[in-house]
């Protein structure tokens, strides 16, 4: 039974979820359509004025550039959504539905790639494949005599690296679909005499449309977002699309913040038709269910002999998303200066870098505890707002419930860039002293990352029967009391994921942190920029290894403290 809210602390919480959203969502988004509409720069004179121009959209719409970046964005969109579904939904395949050796192990390899900033990555493959100083262009000229075959600097360049950015994230959209799929039509297709990859296409992956359509449609979204790669490798090459194209107009002197709003309002137009569309597709999933009460036993494909092709294109696959990267990283972080390897460099290497990044705190310590401080803050703030925002969404019958639900999920369909520019717009307004500290950056992350934070939280919520909380109000708990006692403790197990989930990623963004950094409060991945726009590879290299390492320290500790309080089962 879902009771109807009538405590006055539970009123005044309600108030105070209402006036965060407004504060954090609402407020910035309107920033961006403001913006958009007016001539006058933040600050000038008729910039609050009642009156509004379309001029920012002409010159939009007008230019050249603008088309370009348009057919950009969405090139790049298409094709490394098309990459990384394959390379996603065959690991997952490969991991859940077949008896390929070390499956596990493959497993567990792509979800922990999941950790590593993909900057870091970006990274790695400039020196992986720039023509002029990639280790592999390197190896080929030496075995074929031409040199710089590969160019990470160009557009399939992007397409690649952002595709294998990308696959774990596919990896894991798709790998629930597979798992609770009934094997019995399968198996009825094999007895059929379809063979296993003409049942994976005519069987498997039409039974899997809701999913897959979900999946290719939030990997569009997160593409069409993307920074880091259009930025590093799209910058050199020419490819303008829609984030670097805000980038720099809000960078570059002067300052351009009305083309600027106009390029935010079309991403937030694009990632608003394919979120539609997203839920669209996940609201028929009834249509595709095949699991029933009916003896269901999941049950994996026998492949033979090709299990060990299918074991052996997985390593391949996985050591490029996550191997490869890791070791060329940690090779360039061991020399003085970056060169191709040789025998007589390998004779050479040491932990010089280490200890100058360790010595230097404006290089490693202040940015790395920065980034400790905020992974840690906003994912308690975010994780605390998003239990009570479930509980009235779930657990009251509040009129207007759903437009809390509503406002919560929305920031998904806001990219980070857009996001970044809004609270930056927002508080050079509002005379808070926020600017340049970590809180301006910290108030981003928890608008940013409470739409998934939401989706964990309200999955446990609609698991716990209302009748312990009217239970505890009969026994003459107030509101908070309750929420504190009962709520909190069930919720135990999605707050935990949840909490670990917007660590990690907080810790790894750098569109939202670049956007509104400032000397005295960059993050950890501000400074990987930075040192890359130095051109100071091996110490960017060095300070990468160090953040996965931290990295990794924290997400055991995170799983530590997830088994020591989460709920544990009776046996």
């Amino acid at each position: 039974m879902v009771r109807r809210l009538s405590l006055d602390s539970g009123k005044l919480a309600l108030a105070l979820i209402v006036g965060i959203l407004i504060y954090q969502v609402v407020i910035p988004l309107l920033m961006v359509v403001w913006t958009s509409l007016k001539v006058e720069r933040p600050g000038e004179t008729g910039f609050f004025e009642l009156s509004f121009s379309l001029a920012n959209y002409a010159r939009a719409f007008g230019s050249g550039d603008f088309w370009q970046a348009t057919w950009n964005t969405l090139y790049f969109a298409l094709a490394s959504t098309g990459a990384s579904f394959a390379f996603g939904t065959f690991l997952a395949w490969v991991v859940h539905r077949t008896n390929t050796p070390l499956a596990r192990l493959i497993g567990v390899i792509t979800l922990g790639r999941i950790i590593i900033p993909g900057i870091l990555i970006t990274v790695s493959w400039i020196l992986l494949a720039s023509p002029s100083i990639g280790v592999l262009n390197h190896a080929l000229a030496g075995i074929t005599g031409t040199k710089g075959i590969l160019n990470v600097y160009s557009f399939g360049g992007m397409v690649w690296v952002h595709s294998l950015e990308m696959t774990p994230l596919a990896y894991l959209l798709l790998s629930a679909a597979l798992q609770s799929m009934d094997p019995r039509l399968e198996e009825a297709s094999g007895a059929a005499g379809a063979g296993h990859w003409s049942t994976l296409r005519r069987i498997s992956l039409p039974l899997m449309l809701p999913a897959v359509g979900a999946a290719v449609m939030l990997l569009l979204i997160y593409t069409i977002e993307t920074f880091e790669v259009p930025l590093l490798l799209g910058g050199r090459a020419q490819v303008r699309v829609y984030t670097t194209e805000i980038y720099f107009n809000t960078s570059r002197t002067p300052t351009d913040w009305g083309l600027s709003g106009a390029y935010s309002i079309a991403i937030l137009f694009l990632c608003a038709v394919f979120l539609a569309i997203y839920f669209r597709l996940v609201r028929h999933g009834e249509r595709y269910q095949t699991v029933t009460g009916k003896d269901f036993r999941p049950r994996r494909i026998d492949l033979g002999r090709w299990r060990y092709v299918t074991c052996a294109l997985s390593l391949v696959l996985v050591f490029l998303i996550t191997g490869l990267p890791f070791l060329v990283m940690l090779y360039a972080s061991l020399l003085r200066r970056y060169q191709p390897p040789s025998l007589a460099v390998l004779q050479n290497l040491s932990l010089n870098n280490y200890h100058e990044i360790l010595r230097d705190p404006v290089y490693s310590l202040d940015p790395m505890w920065n980034s400790t401080l905020v992974g840690l803050a906003s994912a308690t703030a975010v994780m605390l707002l998003v239990s009570i925002m479930s509980y009235f969404v779930h657990k009251t019958r509040l009129r207007g419930r759903k437009l809390i639900d509503f406002f919560g999920f929305a920031p998904v369909a806001i990219p980070s860039v857009v996001l970044g520019t809004a609270f930056l717009w927002f508080y050079l307004l509002v005379p808070l002293p926020v600017l340049g500290t970590l809180t301006i950056i910290c108030l981003a992350y928890v608008t940013r990352y409470m739409a998934v934070a939401l989706r964990f939280v309200s999955t446990s919520m609609l698991q716990i029967h209302s009748e312990l909380e009217e239970a505890a109000a009969v026994a003459g708990g107030t509101w908070w009391s309750n929420f504190r006692r009962i709520y909190l403790p069930l919720l135990r197990p999605g707050l935990m994921a949840g909490w670990f989930w917007v660590m990690v990623h907080a810790y790894r963004e750098l569109t939202i942190a670049l956007m509104l950094a400032r000397s005295t409060n960059r993050t950890a991945a501000v400074v990987i920029y930075d040192l890359w726009e130095n051109g100071s590879f091996p110490q960017l290299s060095a300070f990468g290894v160090l953040i996965f390492g931290l990295l990794i320290v924290l997400v055991l500790l995170g799983q530590t403290v997830g088994k020591r309080f989460g709920v544990q089962e009776q046996v």
